[in-house]
């Protein structure tokens, strides 16, 4: 952290500032987040890889990206900050790594990718054009789409060059191992959702009183926080910086040099269309003059710190006095928790890194440059965490109650029709005699196999990975043990299991082989990349800064 800045230091923070500004060669692109006060060496604010520096605005780009592609998967729960800050750095040093083995995908290989990857194998049609319609509706961006495209393209080609030699798999090994995918199941069960035994269950007050006292950690309301903070806006000093840039006499150079280092894949409209060069190069100064007026609103924050450095103590209280002597606004957040981006600070999704580096020994933060500006906060509230009485989660804990008490009840309904199936079953009763004979209805499934990755016509409830688990444990005739799912389980019988017929492996084995072999040779590349990563000290450059004097400035 920056620590106490004197007075005398901010001429040393103008050098840098100046330095930085005046001396720029390549331009990464545009910033989409703030991971400031995390500390880096080498070239880049990170270090380098094979010499090619890490910027923290390409760790900014995939920063966003990886919150991108959470949102895409449509993840259950956030992922934490610092994971997610780990995964940008994978993502920036899995593109430099492609960068410097020469690896370039080219614009139209990566349409052709686009093409196939995004086609309704219904239609035949593109739905594309639907997947950025439906980015742009979240606030997305295409090309952080794209760039991720492109880069799943570029580790590929890599995988296959640190591949294990294709002939390591065989054709008749491939060939067993294709007979095994693709059987067919064909296997009709009984199934014991939770939902048909809500009814059946009785709420006491004893019961539910021992539930929730078993349960508090579930209902506790984890810590928020309330910050305030005075932000310096970068827009202040887009001016300037436009005008040090015309100033530059060997801006052009400059800007062919940026151009040809990237690439002219990185430049791509707002359709996702290549950009001409000399739109590419505008953008290239755009984004020049951005950072660099970001950095100038740096300058302005870093002298209103020393200023705040000078009152003694430094308080969180510090700063609404200094802002009111500058004529600065001070903002508040509304209360958040450590996962949360709270609004008016979304130019900095990295807050959780801030909140670990205040504290009352450090209760402002330095100053951070985020997409917009410069900030600095500082910590108003801390509320902790508390676990609320259980009249005040009652309906909560309720339905959590009964959610719970009926899939026992299913699950018990479902092990005890196994032990009564299998009886039945070696005394010469069918699957469906014995499940009818018990007022179970028996679903038929649609067949699948191994392979299945989707299966039309599965009922919504039926997990097909624990499906395949169960019918591929089994000989035909054969009732399988009562299996547990998310919504209660299942007792799968199975019918018999087809071989693929001989036009089915001749036709499908070309493919299969190809991919058998690429799968089975991944296994040196992840270790190799998990090798250089670590070497790289890319992961520990990422990690919060926890000792406030790590980066303190000299006196």
């Amino acid at each position: 952290m920056i620590g106490t800045i004197r007075k005398h230091s901010a001429v040393l923070w103008w050098v840098i500032v100046v330095a930085v500004i005046v001396s720029f060669v390549v331009w990464i692109g545009p910033a989409g987040t703030a991971l400031g006060g995390r500390g880096g060496a080498g070239q880049g604010e990170y270090g380098d890889v094979d010499g090619r520096p890490v910027k923290q605005a390409a760790i900014q780009d995939a920063y966003r990206q990886a919150q991108l592609r959470e949102r895409l998967q449509r993840s259950q729960a956030p992922m934490p900050d610092e994971a997610r800050v780990q995964m940008a750095g994978q993502m920036v040093f899995a593109d430099l790594k492609i960068a410097s083995m020469g690896i370039s995908v080219s614009d139209e290989a990566l349409a052709a990718f686009i093409r196939e990857r995004y086609k309704d194998p219904a239609t035949g049609q593109s739905r594309y054009a639907t997947l950025v319609a439906e980015l742009a509706a979240i606030g997305a961006r295409e090309d952080d789409m794209l760039a991720m495209e492109r880069r799943g393209i570029g580790q590929s080609i890599l995988a296959d060059i640190l591949s294990i030699p294709e002939a390591l798999v065989t054709p008749r090994e491939a060939e067993q191992d294709y007979r095994r995918d693709h059987e067919e199941a064909v296997a009709s069960a009984v199934f014991f959702n939770g939902s048909n035994y809500l009814s059946k269950v009785t709420v006491t007050p004893e019961a539910l009183g021992r539930f929730f006292t078993n349960r508090m950690s579930a209902y506790q309301i984890p810590e928020k926080f309330v910050l305030g903070y005075v932000r310096f806006p970068g827009s202040n000093h887009l001016a300037a910086a436009e005008a040090e840039l015309a100033q530059m006499p060997d801006l052009t150079n400059r800007l062919e040099k940026a151009y040809s280092q990237r690439g002219t894949n990185d430049f791509v409209d707002d359709q996702g269309a290549p950009m001409a060069k000399p739109a590419a190069m505008a953008r290239i100064r755009q984004e020049a003059a951005r950072e660099s007026s970001n950095l100038r609103a740096r300058e302005a924050a870093v002298a209103f710190y020393n200023e705040l450095s000078q009152k003694s103590p430094m308080a969180a209280e510090t700063l609404d006095a200094v802002a009111k002597q500058r004529g600065l606004a001070v903002q508040i957040t509304q209360p958040f928790t450590r996962n949360d981006t709270p609004a008016g600070l979304e130019a900095l999704p990295g807050v959780a890194s801030v909140l670990d580096s205040l504290s009352a020994e450090t209760p402002v933060s330095e100053p951070i440059v985020g997409t917009d500006g410069a900030y600095i906060m500082a910590l108003k509230v801390r509320i902790p965490a508390a676990t609320p009485p259980l009249e005040a989660v009652r309906a909560r804990v309720t339905e959590d109650f009964r959610r719970q008490e009926s899939l026992q009840a299913a699950r018990s309904a479902g092990q005890a029709f196994h032990a009564s199936v299998t009886n039945a079953l070696a005394s010469g009763k069918s699957f469906p005699e014995s499940a009818s004979g018990q007022g179970f209805a028996v679903v038929d499934l649609p067949a699948f196999t191994l392979s299945s990755t989707t299966v039309p016509g599965l009922p919504p409830y039926a997990d097909l990975a624990s499906l395949k688990n169960a019918a591929f444990a089994l000989q035909a005739g054969q009732a399988g043990s009562f299996a547990f799912s998310r919504d209660g389980g299942f007792v799968l019988y199975l019918k018999e299991r087809k071989q693929p017929s001989a036009d089915a492996v001749k036709s499908g084995m070309p493919g299969y082989l190809k991919e058998r072999r690429s799968r089975g040779a991944r296994g040196p590349f992840v270790q190799w990349f998990t090798s250089e990563w670590e070497k790289s000290g890319l992961r520990l450059a990422l990690e919060p800064r926890r000792d406030t004097n790590a980066m303190s400035m000299p006196q």
